[in-house]
């Protein structure tokens, strides 16, 4: 096939443009981890500097030490709370890219399934082409061949 028909072009950019998408997708998937990755580690440590105020406390605190414990726990409670919601922004994100991904799919396996039955059309009009062609010779072979 010399030039592409309309329809192969238009698989061409579905299929480009789904792969597109899988590539944005993959990014983003990434950074949603990385932020969970991050997020974890920050209630790791507010979990490991709560048991070090236990252990101080315990121990007997100053108001000052403890002043600034409370103030450090705050921070890092704020911390966690501004990544996680960058953690639920990401995953709408996120969400929001699955479905124009799987939107791209359908477009694509739409031109294909319509792509399939052209083909599939084009070799039913060959077979049935062929099939007039031989009956055709078979015809004059009939009318040709002298009666025994």
């Amino acid at each position: 096939m010399a030039h592409p028909s309309s329809l192969h072009v238009l698989v061409d950019l579905a299929e480009h443009r789904s792969q597109e998408v899988a590539r944005n997708l993959g990014l983003l998937i990434a950074r949603g981890e990385e932020g969970e990755v991050k997020l974890q580690l920050l209630r790791n440590y507010l979990h490991e500097y709560r048991v070090r105020l236990d252990e101080a406390v315990r121990e007997g605190l100053e108001g000052e030490r403890l002043r600034n414990y409370l103030t450090f726990i705050a921070r890092l409670e704020r911390a966690i709370a501004e990544q996680s919601a960058e953690v639920a922004a990401a995953q709408a994100r996120i969400d929001g890219e699955k479905e124009r991904w799987r939107e791209q799919e359908r477009e694509r396996r739409t031109f294909e399934t319509l792509l399939d039955r052209r083909r599939v059309e084009g070799q039913r009009l060959e077979a049935r082409s062929q099939q007039k062609q031989l009956d055709e010779i078979a015809t004059r072979s009939a009318i040709y061949q002298p009666a025994r």
